[in-house]
């Protein structure tokens, strides 16, 4: 699952500046959890030795609207830079179940997304916390279009068939 995404390096021993996309950060990155290499479908990238990354957290502690992770395999900026943009997954089974009515942000990237009596449209991209809500990036045949993650906008959510289903409101993804 992914647990967060790299933004940017943070100090000169390594450290980094991490977009928390999980409801449980000062779990998934406190001192002894163990992350791992992904993308942002939540697959596993695979170290120079061809297994699965595993990154160990020495540190992790809220920094703005950011975490400042320490991880014991990455010791100098240079290195700590080359992670920008990469996506950090934990195991599924570490985190705590979400509500009924909830679902965890990093499981909504890669849904298909579908307008309610129109079938498929496209598929989520990203997902962007902004100060008005979260707002779900779908890319279309024809681009990609910012969608605003409100009640009256998405309809359902099945993450068996890893579907969303909007509204059909005109203009919604043009």
């Amino acid at each position: 699952m992914v647990a967060g995404r790299v933004r940017r390096a943070h100090g000169v021993r390594g450290a980094w500046a991490v977009e928390s996309l999980n409801d449980a950060p000062d779990v998934l990155f406190a001192s002894g959890a163990v992350l791992f290499a992904g993308d942002r479908e939540g697959n596993l990238l695979p170290g120079a030795d061809g297994t699965p990354q595993a990154l160990h957290i020495e540190d992790g502690r809220p920094m703005n609207k950011e975490w400042l992770v320490r991880v014991s395999e990455v010791t100098d900026r240079d290195v700590s830079d080359t992670w920008r943009g990469r996506y950090l997954l934990a195991d599924a089974a570490t985190l705590p179940e979400p509500d009924e009515d909830e679902v965890y942000i990093g499981d909504l990237i890669g849904m298909r997304v579908e307008v309610d009596g129109q079938g498929l449209v496209g598929h989520v991209r990203d997902v962007y916390d902004a100060p008005q809500g979260f707002i779900i990036e779908v890319e279309t045949t024809t681009g990609r279009s910012l969608v605003p993650w409100h009640d009256e906008i998405v309809r359902s959510i099945d993450e068996e068939s890893r579907t969303i289903v909007l509204a059909p409101l005109a203009g919604l993804l043009d």
